[in-house]
């Protein structure tokens, strides 16, 4: 199979000019999309012979890149006025997740190259978009995203490695994760289970309606509101995210803080277990209880179904023998569960004397198990 890579850039604070389209265009003649707000290359042979971070920084605020060979990275552009670095700071991993300054911007990047025998290949083309809003939550203090993706990073070493190493502070709000972050946890192939056990620490998020802007707009003087309409219409980057931070200090919303765990990351892979095993039983009793319910409804039928066997066989034809023995199965196991066994054996008896001349008939009888 040849190598498959996906490059794919997009906008978020502002778009771009027709001059710059033009630019991005001339990249690569591989080129599959390119607009104002979006830019697609695809390869299944060669590679983009750009740094995808150089064409972020220049031109866009969010990059991802997945590949058939296991690799996959989300990059965010972020206007470094906005970024509070000493939050982000217990979640970086060396290689895996990390931010750099760049002038004005910080990029934030995630990176995972996960076993290609464990990897799934799922198409990436509507990804990003269900990406981007996490950027924007991520300035405005939601650390979740940062924390889903240290899961990730553990969750790939083996244990004797992390066992003890300390969980990092624990967001709120983990209990339900919004669209993006689900869409992250999807994309990052994250184990559920492993996030169910992390959340069993994050609270609640409280401050969930927004801000009176409203009110908090009347507490700006006249050269405060000029200075950020200014900015939103020279299009600077973060303008708007700017100003709402303004505003929801004014009125006192103060984001919820992160909880300071003193779990190790061996605790997690512990839960999360008894966490998988418990959703096992549970769905293997849930199982059983349709199976019993479907034999329950089987035997309230079953003079019927036994006479719809026999029609099945009369027609002598490779379906209707495929939909006899499928009856004949579940007839079967209804007598099993109704302890029955003698009185099926003797009628399954009867029907292969009248019908055991036929191979095929056999053939199909021995491979579901009842000769």
């Amino acid at each position: 199979m040849s190598e498959y890579q996906y490059y794919e850039w997009q906008t978020i604070d502002r778009p771009l000019t027709a001059s710059e389209q033009r630019e991005v265009n001339a990249l690569s003649s591989h080129m599959d999309t390119v607009t104002s707000t979006q830019a697609v290359v695809t390869y299944s042979w060669g590679d983009f012979k750009h740094d995808p971070q150089q064409v972020l920084l220049k031109y866009f605020d969010a990059f991802l890149y997945d590949s058939n060979f296991g690799t996959r990275r989300l990059m965010f552009r972020l206007p470094k006025n906005l970024v509070d670095v000493s939050a982000i700071q217990p979640y970086l991993v060396e290689d895996q997740i990390t931010l750099q300054a760049h002038g004005a911007y910080l990029v934030l990047e995630i990176q995972i190259n996960e076993d290609s025998d464990f990897f799934e290949w799922v198409e990436s083309d509507s990804v990003l978009g269900q990406l981007t809003p996490l950027r924007d939550q991520l300035l405005q203090g939601d650390l979740r995203m940062l924390y889903l993706a240290w899961l990730k990073v553990i969750s790939m070493r083996e244990s004797e490695e992390t066992e003890d190493e300390p969980e990092p502070p624990v967001p709120v709000g983990l209990k339900k994760l919004n669209a993006s972050l689900q869409a992250f946890a999807d994309f990052f192939e994250i184990d559920p289970h492993l996030i169910s056990a992390a959340a069993e620490a994050s609270q609640k998020a409280e401050s969930s309606a927004e801000p009176d802007f409203q009110a908090a707009l009347a507490k700006l003087t006249r050269a405060e509101s000029d200075a950020h309409l200014l900015q939103i219409v020279r299009g600077e980057p973060g303008a708007v995210l700017a100003l709402k931070k303004k505003l929801t200090g004014l009125v006192q919303v103060q984001p919820d803080s992160p909880f300071s765990s003193k779990r190790r990351a061996g605790e997690l892979f512990e839960q999360a277990e008894k966490i998988q095993q418990a959703a096992s039983r549970k769905a293997q009793a849930e199982a059983e209880r349709q199976r019993i319910q479907r034999l329950e409804k089987l035997a309230e039928a079953e003079e019927s179904t036994w006479t719809n066997v026999e029609s099945l066989l009369s027609q002598k034809r490779g379906s209707t023998y495929e939909q006899a023995t499928r009856l004949l199965v579940e007839l079967r196991d209804m007598a099993e569960y109704k302890q029955r066994q003698r009185q099926f054996a003797e009628r399954f008896k009867s029907i292969r004397e009248r019908y055991g001349k036929s191979t095929a008939l056999a053939d199909r009888f021995r491979r579901a198990g009842l000769m």
